[in-house]
């Protein structure tokens, strides 16, 4: 039963962080097709950041450019793997929780605009390094991954290991003595 209620929560705040991470991407893309169509760049931080917008086809640098088909199928899968992971295992740390729904959140907003019109909206520019202009669910991919890695790196100590099943009763915490025989795993292994 605590596994069951420990799955449910987990998925609740994957869903959650996954959720608001579509929002805020529909949303800045929105304002952003309306606030810079014609071309023009909008300086944010000058010599730093701007936006402007274009349209992406491909990935990062043009790559795979017009694979709309091949980006949806590794969207769905994406995400459908960490669902499973989620609901086969029990209750996950709070980074590897954030790690994911970032990535899965990103993940469905692009596909959001491959499905409907088969182009990333992208707007931030940056101007220090030459690098591909993205938006708020790229950003949130890269810093999901960054979090999810972290998690599995660093493990309780930092972020990644599960939390204990079950919560030792008081005569338990109370004695010295292991509880666990030498077959079993001990509670607070690795993932």
């Amino acid at each position: 039963m605590r596994k069951r209620h420990a799955r449910a929560a987990s998925f609740i705040v994957f869903a959650v962080v996954a959720g608001m991470v579509v929002v805020l991407d529909r949303l800045t893309k929105g304002l952003a097709v309306g606030a810079l169509s014609g071309g023009r760049a909008q300086a944010v931080i000058p010599g730093v950041v701007d936006f402007q917008l274009v349209y992406n086809t491909g990935a990062a640098w043009g790559m795979f450019e017009g694979a709309r088909a091949l980006f949806l199928v590794i969207a769905a899968v994406a995400v459908l793997a960490m669902v499973f992971y989620l609901l086969l295992g029990g209750r996950h740390a709070a980074f590897t929780l954030l790690g994911l729904g970032f990535i899965a959140g990103g993940a469905v907003g692009n596909a959001i605009d491959r499905a409907l019109t088969g182009k990333v909206v992208d707007f931030i520019h940056t101007l220090f390094i030459d690098f591909p202009l993205f938006n708020v669910a790229d950003s949130a991919i890269t810093v999901g991954a960054i979090l999810f890695v972290a998690a599995l790196l660093f493990g309780e100590g930092g972020m990644g290991r599960r939390a204990p099943e079950t919560v030792p009763d008081s005569a338990e915490a109370a004695t010295d003595e292991p509880n666990a025989s030498a077959d079993e795993e001990p509670r607070n292994a690795p993932l």
